[in-house]
């Protein structure tokens, strides 16, 4: 953990280093942020974003979730969108 439940997943790839920033919404999901491509350590104003991110989702999560489902009838190729 960074500060503050923000958390950091790491991942390189041909020497570039990648930070995918995220924060759990309880034990239902983990929320992603933003992600940075860094040399060193994360700025601290990356984080500060992150948190305000988490900051404004905790205060509505319902705004951010997606409640509409798509569903794939793989028989015809037709798409049922369903909300």
């Amino acid at each position: 953990m960074l500060w503050d439940g923000i958390y950091e997943l790491r991942a390189s790839l041909q020497g570039v280093h990648y930070r995918i920033l995220y924060f759990f919404h309880g034990a239902i999901a983990a929320v992603v942020s933003h992600g940075i491509v860094k040399e060193s350590a994360v700025p601290p104003r990356e984080i500060d974003r992150a948190i305000e991110r988490k900051k404004r989702f905790e205060a509505n999560p319902a705004t951010h979730i997606a409640t509409r489902r798509v569903r794939h009838d793989q028989k015809n190729g037709d798409h049922d969108r369903r909300g």
